[in-house]
Order: structure tokens, then sequence, then C-alpha cells
């Protein structure tokens, strides 16, 4: 037993200097203005993207109920995503013919919350709307399948009525 105290003690040493380091660290809302007040939003290129963004948004949204267009923009979004990664790489390495300042660090950071962030937001989007829709479907189903053992029940009561063998005596 003793031979697990030194560890643990280390162990819990450990955590408590990471946690007054995270007490000491900058609050997440200071990093997240930081974060927007780095970005120029007046880029061309970045409002083109913000653009991409709402209207895709609007789509999912507004093509609830058809399928194929639903599809295609999980589909799409899930490629924006999938390539995130290449698209970084890309940007890094031409961010002068485009971009005011290098957004594209070597995390993904900025492609991340850019880019993925609101595209993993319209992927949600549409898999809620094939959740909702297939739960429509499975009760749709189960109001039929009711609905036909409630007429095969009729027909057997019926026929057992007219068949000879199930007239009743009367006493």
């Amino acid at each position: 037993m003793e031979e697990l105290v030194g560890p643990l003690e280390e162990v819990f040493k450990d955590l408590q200097r990471q946690w007054k380091a995270f007490q000491n660290s900058e609050p997440f809302l200071h990093v997240l203005q930081g974060f927007i007040h780095a970005i120029d939003w007046r880029e061309p290129w970045i409002v083109s993207v913000l653009v991409c963004h709402a209207v895709m948004l609007i789509v999912a949204l507004t093509t609830r109920k058809r399928g194929a267009i639903q599809l295609s923009l999980f589909l799409l979004s899930g490629g924006i995503i999938f390539n995130a990664e290449r698209l970084n790489r890309l940007g890094a390495k031409h961010w002068q013919e485009f971009a005011g300042q290098d957004y594209f660090d070597s995390a993904g950071v900025f492609m991340s919350a850019v880019v993925s962030g609101p595209q993993l937001m319209v992927m949600f989007i549409v898999l809620i709307n094939y959740l909702i829709s297939c739960a429509g479907m499975l009760v749709e189903a189960k109001k039929r399948e009711l609905i036909y053992k409630a007429k095969q029940r009729a027909k057997l009561a019926k026929a057992a009525e007219a068949s000879p063998g199930s007239s009743k005596k009367k006493d």
C-alpha cells in the first residue's frame, strides 16, 4: 500500500499545479474576444465563407422535408470538414494571394472555428431533421400495423361467427 502513496502524492501535486495554472490562465471569454478581434471580418474571402455558411444553414432549415437536398447538404458539409486540414495547408502556403494576414496556423484553429464549426452545426441540423423524419415514419408504420392487425382480427371474428361450428348452444 505504501508503494502506491508516493506515486499518488506526485499525481495529486501535479494536479494541484495544473489547477493553479488553469486558475491563473486567461478566462475563455477573453481568449474568444482576442480571437474575434484578431480577424479582419471585412476581408472578401472571409465574407464569402460566412455567406456560404449562412446559405447552407438556411437551406438546411428550409428543406427539412426534402431528403435528397438534405443528404447532399450533409455530404457537402462532411466533405468540407474532411478536407479542412488540406485547405488549411493550402491557405498557409498561399495566404498572401488572398488574405491580409496569415490566419492558417499549424494547429488549424482558424479553420476549425470559422470553417469546420459552422459546417458541423449544419450537419447536426440535418441529422436532427433525419431523426425527426425517422421518428415520424416509425409512428406512421406502427399506426398502419395496428390498423392492419385490427382489420385481421375483425375478419377472423366475422369468419368465426359465420362458420357453422362456432354457433353457441343455448341452455
